[in-house]
């Protein structure tokens, strides 16, 4: 694997259902413990890419039929998603995905199953409410029942209690007020400082590009545009394609 990248995609094609191909070609690097960026209007297939990434393509009626998945130099096309987290990689779907009658308590419990140490989960645990605060006092109190930002931060920390080295997050920020917008980059930025990579899906550029180095844009299931961040890439470029507007 080329340029030290922990996780290669190269010549990707999937497509659902036997239905036309919805990534046609896609290559991306996600450098060990960096931030990558992943752009793109709804329908470019962002979320495909980390499905084929994560595993669970299968679950949607997805497959690859050309190209492959490389995780530390190790083909992981195909794997088993439970494989997959357990090899450190560990995604975030779009939507809040909690376990609403569980506790927050019960969800981070969940998160934490694949660590066998009882020390190492209750270390990634306050990890997890040093990150966000706010589910501290929320631990005894059903999943369901937190507002849209706690879900979101209990969401990203049961997949941190995981322990993961590459964490993919799904638009994190979908429907969330600024402010809260702006405690979930604080949190990736942190995340990020600890050493864990992120590769980021999201549609609010401004927000990713902030915290990444790296950016892929897409379109119709093709890589349009990728490059460092305020090198190659920057928001007015981003809106230039998503929207014809001129910088």
């Amino acid at each position: 694997m080329s340029g030290g990248a922990a996780l290669a995609v190269d010549d990707l094609h999937v497509e659902y259902g036997g239905a036309g191909r919805v990534l046609k070609g896609v290559s991306l690097r996600v450098p060990a413990g960096s931030v990558v960026a992943l752009l793109g209007n709804n329908g470019a297939g962002k979320t495909t890419v980390l499905r084929a990434v994560s595993g669970t393509l299968r679950l949607h009626r997805g497959a690859v039929r050309q190209g492959t998945v490389t995780w530390d130099g190790a083909p992981v096309t195909g794997t088993d998603a439970a494989e997959i987290v357990r090899r450190g990689i560990v995604q975030v779907p779009e939507g809040r995905h909690v376990f609403g009658r569980l506790t927050v308590e019960e969800n981070l419990r969940v998160g934490g199953g694949v660590l066998a140490n009882r020390t190492e989960r209750a270390r990634e645990r306050e990890r997890v409410l040093t990150l966000f605060p706010a589910l501290t006092a929320k631990l005894g109190t059903r999943a369901g029942m937190l507002s849209g930002g706690e879900q979101q931060m209990l969401a990203i920390g049961r997949a941190l209690m995981g322990r993961p080295r590459l964490l993919l997050l799904d638009e994190p920020s979908l429907g969330l007020a600024p402010r809260i917008i702006a405690g979930i980059a604080a949190a990736v930025d942190e995340i990020h400082r600890q050493g864990t990579g992120v590769l980021l899906v999201e549609q609010n550029s401004a927000m990713a590009l902030s915290l990444a180095t790296t950016a892929y844009v897409l379109d119709v299931g093709r890589v349009s545009l990728s490059g460092r961040v305020g090198e190659d890439i920057d928001a007015a470029r981003v809106r230039e394609l998503y929207m014809g507007v001129k910088p």
